[in-house]
């Protein structure tokens, strides 16, 4: 199985919170036969994050090393071709649609559309701990929103 993780996963691991030693478990992350991405619009929001923070020079470095073990995907104009379907798509605006197919459209953050495309380019899940990918469930790929409780 492949998985992306959202952003506000990354900030788990760097935390070690029980929250992602529950998710490793749940979807044997560390198991060989599962792979583990980040987008790299999570890679700089994450990183602008710690800046912004600003941690201290040693909480950089464990943020650095971790990001170092995750691959991360890069954008190109495949990734931006399932942006545009994605886009579209959230505004409720494909074509042919019927209206029994239809749902009430959503504005989605122009970096989650980027992060929602490159989980589109390589055929994996999302795991994320907020609703904003929801509606993409099951028709560009399976969404896993985890509780944070």
């Amino acid at each position: 199985m492949r998985y992306v993780l959202d952003t506000n996963i990354i900030l788990h691991i760097v935390r070690n919170s029980d929250l992602w030693k529950r998710l490793k478990t749940e979807f044997r992350l560390t198991d060989s036969e599962n792979k583990v991405y980040i987008s790299i619009v999570s890679y700089a929001e994450i990183k602008s994050l710690a800046k912004q923070l600003d941690r201290g020079k040693t909480k950089l470095a464990q943020l650095e090393t971790i990001l170092k073990k995750i691959p991360t995907l890069y954008l190109n104009t495949q990734v931006a071709e399932y942006y545009v379907d994605i886009d579209v798509y959230s505004q409720g605006k494909i074509p042919n649609k019927s209206d029994k197919e239809k749902f009430t459209a959503r504005n989605m953050g122009k970096n989650d559309l980027w992060i929602a495309a490159t989980t589109k380019l390589i055929d994996a899940e999302l795991i994320t701990t907020d609703n904003d990918f929801l509606h993409l469930s099951d028709n560009f790929f399976k969404v896993h929103v985890i509780s944070q409780i």
